[in-house]
């Protein structure tokens, strides 16, 4: 118990500004910081607190998922707490990282792999995440105009700077790699009038995105295949290629691969847009999100993804950083899930929304201490001199949506 207090001690040191207990198993209270208190923590028996000396983040969400660890107050604050602690305090050991990597490793997300991840994730039921995505059903970092946008205008506003960015144009040809619902390719097809392609792993949002797609009217112009992007044979390369929220799924080692795609699926000249949750610098995912949330997922740096595109000859135009956006857009998710939060225990039990909650305001948390990034990456496949010099044609396109 020494240890676990000892490195309690460090993390409170290391943020005096806020104010905190822990109240151990044994009925011991410690507390932290001066002012009300933000957040309280209870350990319920000794072996948690062993399993968090071991491994923090894995047993910290398992722990919390099972109600063997109770947060009451501000969740997300202690998150960002924990996040911003030394590494040294709380980063798993070098023999769990190694570990980490040759995992990673063995299991590449072949085509039946990568099927069956996205299972456990997407196709928990549509009616599920339309509890709490919003009615674009955009499962993705939104687009904040302003801190107080609400989420929907968010993520129309995310539709329409990814369009512009694709430089699109009636009857051009759109690869929509990882379409979730669809919600942004029916945008680009009612919109700008594409003919586009969009595909899934997960039959829910195959079935979901065609409803909707026919009801607006759009089958001419939209079709949903459940596809991986490996097993696309066009009889033509696409003149634009989209990814958004996708890449994340794709696995470290199969960057390069992912990269050799997209550049046979591309036509030459032609403009694509790469959306994806990042690192600064490489590093595995954590481990709790890795085994119980994403299974399979990695979140690349910028380098990585530089280095796997200039390979394949796909010419990086424009980057941009969406840190806080989807910080923004977390908490907008959160307050939505907390409100069917009942109506989902009665569901799928209180385990799952223990679990939901936790991902939800940790991955907040990450995003705000900047552990995470989003790469929003436009490219062209060879050589295009066409695109603006500027970004200016991004402001012309909102001044021009305003007085429409």
């Amino acid at each position: 118990m020494k240890a676990l207090i000892g490195v309690i001690d460090r993390v409170a040191a290391q943020r005096g500004d806020m104010a905190f207990s822990v109240r151990l198993w044994n009925g011991e209270r410690r507390t932290y910081g001066t002012g009300p208190e933000d957040v309280a923590v209870r350990l319920k028996d000794r072996r948690t607190a062993l399993g968090l000396l071991a491994n923090p983040s894995l047993r910290f969400g398992e722990a919390y998922v099972a109600g063997d660890i109770e947060v009451e107050g501000d969740l997300g604050a202690l998150m960002e707490l924990l996040l911003r602690v030394a590494r040294g305090d709380l980063a798993p050991g070098l023999l769990h990282r190694g570990l980490a990597a040759v995992t990673r490793w063995a299991r590449r997300n072949s085509p039946r792999r990568s099927r069956r991840h996205v299972a456990h994730h997407y196709d928990l039921g549509n009616d599920f995440f339309a509890l709490w995505l919003g009615e674009t059903m955009a499962y993705s970092c939104a687009y904040f105009r302003h801190p107080s946008d609400d989420l929907d205008t968010a993520q129309e506003q995310k539709f329409r700077h990814l369009c512009e960015k694709l430089r699109l144009e009636p009857g051009q040809t759109l690869l929509d790699v990882g379409c979730g619902w669809g919600g942004l390719a029916a945008h680009a097809a009612a919109h700008h009038g594409v003919n586009v392609v969009g595909i899934t792993l997960s039959e829910a949002q195959k079935r979901h995105a065609e409803a909707m797609i026919a009801a607006r009217g759009l089958g001419g112009q939209v079709e949903i295949r459940l596809a991986d992007y490996r097993e696309l044979r066009p009889r033509r390369p696409f003149d634009r290629i989209v990814s958004v929220g996708m890449f994340e799924h794709v696995g470290q080692a199969l960057i390069p691969a992912y990269m050799a795609a997209t550049a046979r699926l591309l036509a030459d000249g032609g403009v694509g847009v790469l959306h994806t949750i990042g690192r600064m610098a490489p590093a595995p995912i954590d481990p709790w999100i890795g085994t119980h949330v994403f299974p399979g997922a990695y979140f690349p740096s910028l380098g990585e993804l530089a280095e796997a595109m200039g390979d394949r000859d796909l010419a990086i135009a424009d980057v941009e950083a969406w840190r806080l956006h989807y910080a923004l857009t977390l908490d907008r998710w959160s307050e939505a899930f907390e409100e069917h939060a009942p109506a989902v225990a009665g569901q799928y039990g209180e385990r799952f929304v223990r679990m939901w909650r936790l991902y939800l305001r940790s991955s907040a948390a990450a995003f705000r201490v900047g552990n995470l990034t989003v790469w929003q990456i436009q490219f062209t496949r060879g050589e295009n001199n066409n695109l603006p010099l500027t970004r200016d044609y991004l402001s012309a396109a909102r001044t021009e949506a305003a007085g429409s």
